[in-house]
């Protein structure tokens, strides 16, 4: 006996583990992509991720499968969540909703009744509001709302069951509730579930995401600032600033930039809907501005030692990281800038993470796994 029927749209490197995280629990999953290859291996459990606990999840599942066919989805659950990608464009400021607006438009040709559709992915402020709720204009009593999920790649799983925030942004208070009792049985902790409109969802999202990157950024500069004092130890000094209670630790360490498929892109994001409301998120410009300077001061302190050869270890755009993920790696800017000028660089990391990089830099690099 299962606790219900949930379909989600979108199986790919989040939509599998937020559908396992469902299965988990005790719901009936059905899973619909285009692609059935893919489908055939989840269906068969011969799909291999690089995450961890998805291989161990799929292997264990039992009620959870995979369709290419859209009207089976609709018509499986009264509750359809959509887990597509909306990758960066617009010179990075904007996401590109195209696949998220296809996804609609197909519900929409089938006309369905009484649904709650969940939006997972992340979305720019106003897109429910000025192009979402349109593109389902036909669906008779049914919601639209904005679910996104808040994890780590590396970490996804144990994000989708152990959040700190829960995020429903519900069209009305019924959906509110049943996904609040929804996630209620999704987690294994006690999180925050916060509850709103979709309108300060959207915002809410990329607000989250762009304080840790100001705070990553406030990290590295004062780290950059003690190391131009004598005497000064930048890590007593954060520890210290952390212990504030109004401050926390989390995120106060210098190190390396950050880096990877959402931090940049979300704080850019922030900054390009402020500029298009007529508002200077001065912060936010800064934030990108500071991280930038701090990659290139790390890349002429590692030139300025003059060696004849330099490694580095673990190149994924954050370590430990398990997923072939080297976006905006700012590990691999510094790499990358030292080659270019004339030193020897040598990249050391697991067979599937060396194999992405070995795409991207060609010969630039020489390759170790380890």
């Amino acid at each position: 006996m299962t606790r219900g029927n949930v379909t989600l749209i979108g199986v790919g490197r989040l939509g599998i583990c937020s559908a396992l995280v469902f299965e988990k629990a005790g719901y009936n999953v059905l899973g619909v992509d285009l692609f059935p290859d893919y489908v055939n291996a989840i269906n068969n459990k011969t799909f291999d991720s690089p995450e961890p606990q998805v291989n161990e999840f799929l292997k264990e599942s039992k009620n959870f499968r995979c369709s290419t066919d859209m009207k089976e989805g609709i018509e499986f659950s009264d509750l359809l969540f959509i887990c597509v990608d909306t990758p960066s464009t617009g010179g990075d400021c904007h996401y590109d909703h195209s696949k998220l607006s296809r996804v609609l438009s197909v519900i929409n040709s089938f006309k369905p009744e009484n649904k709650h559709v969940m939006i997972m992915c992340t979305v720019m402020p106003g897109y429910i509001r000025e192009v979402g709720r349109y593109l389902l204009r036909d669906c008779k009593n049914t919601t639209l709302n904005y679910n996104p999920e808040f994890i780590a790649q590396g970490a996804i799983m144990k994000g989708f069951q152990n959040p700190d925030v829960v995020l429903i942004g519900a069209e009305n208070d019924e959906i509110g509730n049943r996904l609040s009792e929804f996630y209620k049985n999704i987690t294994t902790n006690e999180p925050y579930i916060a509850v709103m409109n979709p309108e300060s969802a959207e915002l809410m999202k990329i607000s989250l995401n762009c304080f840790i990157t100001t705070k990553i950024a406030y990290a590295n500069m004062i780290g950059d600032i003690a190391d131009l004092t004598p005497g000064a130890d930048k890590y007593k000094i954060l520890e210290a600033i952390g212990h504030d209670s109004r401050v926390g630790l989390k995120c106060l360490m210098p190190g390396w930039s950050f880096g990877g498929p959402c931090f940049p892109r979300d704080n850019r994001a922030l900054l390009g809907y402020a500029e298009k409301i007529g508002f200077d998120a001065k912060i936010s410009r800064a934030t990108d501005q500071e991280n930038n300077d701090h990659t290139r001061i790390m890349a002429e302190k590692y030139l300025a030692e003059n060696k004849d050869k330099y490694e580095f270890v673990n190149i994924a755009y954050k370590e430990p990281c398990n997923v072939p993920i080297i976006e905006e790696s700012a590990k691999l800017k510094v790499a990358e800038y030292l080659a270019r000028h004339g030193k020897k660089v040598v990249l050391k990391d697991k067979k599937h993470i060396i194999e992405v990089a070995r795409r991207e830099y060609g010969s630039l690099f020489t390759y170790v796994e380890i």
